[in-house]
């Protein structure tokens, strides 16, 4: 949108320029200007009219791609903001779920959802939206979430990355304690996954809350109220083993052998086939019961 607005500026300036030197060479007899003998007035007339018409014909094509690029610059910021919205929901789920299974803790269960937010959170930050009005209040929702959405998001997912360190903790404690060493309590995980439970309801709502705004100002285009209420009944509910959602029914954690990425996070993911292509680098992953190491 950045170049379109500087195009459409500059094209309206030379298009006003053109006609006013168009419209003085027309009337210019009238004005008694004298003519330069060795360059006719039908010429420059012709010259400079047809340079006017060009700039105009740029000018409205500008305009048309301008109010095309930011429609689609609005729902890349709405789908994206969705995406965020839903990963946030899955993750809360999941803290919700492991507070009361902490048996079936593993390091990375949210590995890969931070890395999708993070993603998702940095397209939104960075996304050229450049309206013309300075007032625009789709622009002032961005200002918002560059200032205050994302350094909250930011913040919760460093400390959702504190989850893989406290069940890694939490695992030398327990082999300590085997051996006869006491280092105190192994609650380390349970500890994080509470505080996690507790933070996520912020940018949780403030996700909402933008996406209800973005919705509203683009007249109900995307229908988010919706969206979001599918959404939340197509997860299963925290008395539902939430780790059916990235775990097979033998619960094993199956991990790329070229990539090392988590497996069971992946959208999709099944061993019915007894293979699985990774969707991070595109390796054929043998996912039989016999392969397991």
């Amino acid at each position: 949108m950045r170049s379109n607005v500087k195009t459409i500026k500059l094209t309206t300036g030379l298009s006003l320029l053109f006609a006013v030197v168009t419209y003085f060479i027309s009337i210019k007899d009238a004005l008694e200007v004298r003519s330069i003998k060795w360059l006719p007035d039908a010429f420059l007339f012709a010259v400079f009219g047809g340079a006017f018409a060009s700039m105009l014909v740029v000018l409205i094509c500008e305009i048309s791609k301008y109010f095309e690029n930011r429609e689609n610059t609005e729902t890349f910021l709405f789908s994206h903001l969705y995406y965020l919205y839903g990963q946030f929901q899955v993750i809360q789920k999941n803290v919700d779920f492991l507070i009361t299974h902490l048996d079936q803790i593993h390091k990375d269960v949210l590995k890969q959802l931070i890395y999708n937010s993070e993603a998702e959170m940095n397209a939104i930050y960075y996304a050229d939206y450049v309206p013309f009005k300075s007032d625009n209040l789709i622009l002032a929702e961005k200002a918002k979430y560059n200032s205050e959405v994302f350094p909250t998001i930011q913040r919760f997912l460093q400390n959702c990355r504190m989850f893989e360190l406290a069940v890694l903790t939490d695992s030398i404690t327990k082999n300590e304690r085997n051996l006869g060493i006491d280092k105190g309590s192994d609650d380390n995980a349970y500890i994080v996954l509470k505080k996690l439970s507790k933070d996520i309801q912020k940018p949780l709502t403030l996700l909402d809350e933008m996406l209800i705004r973005i919705d509203q100002l683009c007249n109900g285009r995307y229908n988010w109220i919706q969206i979001r209420d599918n959404m939340i009944k197509g997860l299963p509910d925290n008395r539902t083993d939430m780790l059916e959602l990235f775990l097979d029914k033998e619960s094993v954690f199956w991990f790329c052998d070229n990539c090392d990425t988590f497996l069971n996070m992946q959208q999709g993911f099944t061993t019915r086939n007894q293979h699985w292509k990774c969707t991070e680098c595109g390796f054929d992953n043998d996912v039989r019961k016999y392969d397991i190491d």
